[in-house]
């Protein structure tokens, strides 16, 4: 009896088993022992044979029944992996279909172009079209609404957040400006000048300008003693004046660099997490005419980086901070979605809108098939699990790659 060999038992890997268990399509599984400790019980459970190896290993294959697979479905979450188990098994049975994992799109097509009867899909292909769907939907469902009266404007709880000064420049401030002051009154007072010129020599001398303006020799010993006192102040004054001035600018300058400040617009797209998915969601959206704002935590992102390239606002920051959602306008927002590597940061960045008292649609990324489903439409929040998407696209793919 012929059968589907699936090569990776990853979450991808058994959600597509079971697919083909529940469509009665005999599947056989090929693991690490590291997978088969993880996933042995459900596999028993599913009644689904399985040999331990792994698939870039002729005799792997071969004991795991190559010759009598009708399909080989490769599901390993590394793109290598799985062009070279590729290879070895048309290698070792020229012709078998085969549906392989490969993000790469480049490496995809070269596949497919060289290689008859081998199909390409990803994960982040396969969903990120969902997602930005799903979005634009919602964007058009919650506008059509507000146009009925049937729900009023979002009513925003704003949560702005005074900045608050320095200490130390406030100290720095505090300090310069007393000294300031009672040297004025010194030597005006000593040298008998208005307020001006005493203002003017207490100047010229905290900055060792020295222009000679005055005769301090005739002065007195006290008057000497203050003018040393300022130069010496001065001095350090200063250099402390210019180190503080120059790391704010520096400050500031890391800030323009890594997108920290505040977005303007309205009506845009927020997307937290430039990963595979976010990118293309991204990418998918602008195509559609919605600018976007991406809220991205890794500041050395290859996506981020060509996301910005492409002169989409990204900001590095954690999107699970209120203060990051309060730089990417989430308050004018048309639409949120949370589309990080992490369900936990996910759902608390869909909390995060909701507590703010916004009505703007929330799409947000799961990876269990499980919980996307449990908490799909609570709270207004939608939920994909792009593991569920794509293991339905690498079933059918399967399926209809058997001869």
């Amino acid at each position: 009896m012929s059968f589907i060999l699936v090569y990776g038992l990853d979450l991808l890997g058994i959600a597509v088993i079971r697919r083909l268990v529940a469509q009665g399509e005999p599947a056989r599984a090929l693991a690490s022992a590291d997978e088969l400790a993880r996933y042995s019980h459900e596999l028993k459970r599913l009644g689904v044979p399985v040999c331990v190896g792994v698939a870039s290993s002729a005799g792997a294959l071969e004991a795991a029944g190559l010759h009598e697979a009708s399909a080989v479905i490769l599901t390993a979450n590394d793109d290598a992996e799985n062009v070279d188990a590729a290879l070895t098994a048309r290698r070792i049975r020229p012709g078998v279909p085969i549906v392989a994992r490969v993000f790469d799109p480049a490496l995809g097509q070269y596949l497919e172009e060289t290689e008859a009867g081998l199909r390409v899909l990803s994960v982040s292909g396969l969903a990120s079209p969902r997602f930005a769907d799903l979005a634009l939907r919602a964007v058009s469902d919650a506008g059509a609404e507000r146009a009925d009266g049937v729900i009023a404007q979002r009513p925003a709880k704003r949560r702005r957040r005074s900045r608050r000064a320095d200490p130390i420049l406030v100290r720095l401030a505090l300090l310069s400006g007393a000294i300031s002051v009672l040297s004025v009154w010194f030597f005006a007072r000593t040298l008998g000048v208005g307020a001006f010129d005493a203002l003017y020599l207490v100047v010229e001398t905290i900055t060792n300008t020295g222009y000679g303006d005055f005769d301090i020799r005739a002065a007195g010993l006290t008057a000497k003693l203050v003018i040393i006192l300022l130069m010496i102040g001065g001095a350090g004054l200063l250099a402390l004046v210019y180190a503080l001035v120059t790391g704010w600018f520096i400050a500031r300058r890391l800030e323009v660099l890594q997108g920290r400040l505040p977005e303007r617009g309205k009506d845009h797209a927020v997307i937290a997490g430039a990963g595979n998915v976010g990118f293309r969601v991204a990418q998918l959206l602008a195509a559609a005419g919605r600018r976007v704002v991406v809220i991205e935590r890794q500041a050395d992102s290859r996506n981020a980086s060509a996301l910005r390239a492409e002169g989409h606002h990204v900001i590095v920051a954690d999107a699970g901070l209120d203060e990051s959602l309060e730089l990417a306008g989430v308050d004018r927002a048309s639409v949120v979605l949370a589309l990080t590597d992490s369900d936990t940061v996910n759902l608390k960045v869909a909390l995060a809108v909701r507590e703010r008292g916004l009505d703007l649609p929330v799409v947000i990324r799961l990876i269990s098939p499980e919980l996307s489903e449990h908490l799909h439409g609570r709270k207004g929040i939608a939920t994909i699990s792009p593991i569920a998407v794509a293991s339905e696209s690498f079933a059918v793919a399967g399926l209809a790659a058997k001869p």
